[in-house]
């Protein structure tokens, strides 16, 4: 059950109305058919932590926050990137 924010540095209550709730689904390789499963997890950052970072998930790693790369270049004055 999520408590709290998954950043380690926020403590902020969960509060499903306000940040970014993600859902990951991860499957169980095991070598026996009937063995193999499906598994769910879910992750939230608050809206302050929402606003400057996001997940990374890749196959075989534990979740992982990074830095939001979009706002970090927003934060440059020279910064020449456009976004949709």
């Amino acid at each position: 059950m999520i408590t709290k924010c998954f950043n380690p540095a926020c403590q902020a209550p969960f509060d499903y109305r306000a940040g970014r709730l993600v859902r990951f689904s991860s499957k169980n390789q095991s070598s026996s058919e009937k063995e193999k499963h499906s598994s769910i997890e879910h992750f939230w950052l608050c809206g302050d932590c929402s606003s400057l970072y996001k997940f990374e998930c890749k196959a075989g790693m534990p979740v992982k926050l990074i830095a939001d790369e979009k706002v970090a270049c927003r934060e440059e004055p020279a910064c020449m990137v456009t976004y949709a």
